[in-house]
């Protein structure tokens, strides 16, 4: 009899056959940008994702289909198999990390009752206490503008984490590339 991690898989299988797939021959660093993208909008949208375990995937026709679209835009850079599965792997970690950030900024609100702006003005006072001097390198980055964020139109919170989310994919891909640049003769 069906029971709840049936429906668990359902509800994933579901999640994963709504995600667009990339464009047939896509660029593999823009595909795998709009994968990440696809996947974190799906885990804003849908929180108990993060609940689920990755270690036991779901073997649901959209599941694979989305996982077939996601290596084949490595297929064919010259690296090994292992690395073409590893880097799908590092970009869905990497992915899924972020997100859980970006979801907690987004429930904190709802969480403990205060907007990002009131906790701010509550912790003000706190970090200039304990900072007074005696963390010279927080201060000087704080100063060049290091937890500066790109827009203002969301929370602070929030935006941090999608900025962070975007920066550390960029990394990511960065590195994708110079493995692909290395595979080559």
């Amino acid at each position: 009899m069906p029971g709840k991690a049936e429906l668990l898989e359902l509800m994933v299988e579901r999640v994963a056959g709504a995600q667009p797939l990339p464009a047939a021959r896509a660029e593999w660093r823009a595909g795998l940008r709009d994968m990440a993208a696809a996947d974190l909008a799906a885990y804003r949208a849908h929180p108990w994702l993060l609940q689920e375990s990755t270690s036991r995937t779901v073997f649901g026709p959209n599941v694979l289909t989305r996982y077939e679209a996601t290596l084949a835009l490595l297929d064919g850079h010259g690296l090994a198999a292992i690395d073409v599965v590893g880097c799908v792997a590092a970009v869905e970690s990497y992915t899924r990390g972020a997100a859980s950030a970006v979801v907690e900024a987004e429930q904190a609100p709802a969480h403990t009752g205060s907007s990002d702006d009131d906790w701010w003005e509550r912790q003000v006072p706190f970090l200039e206490e304990r900072m007074n001097g005696r963390f010279p390198l927080f201060a000087a980055l704080e100063e060049a503008g290091a937890f500066a964020v790109s827009g203002t139109a969301l929370p602070y919170t929030l935006q941090r984490a999608l900025d962070r989310f975007s920066f550390g994919l960029d990394l990511l891909l960065d590195s994708i590339g110079a493995r692909i640049a290395a595979s080559r003769p």
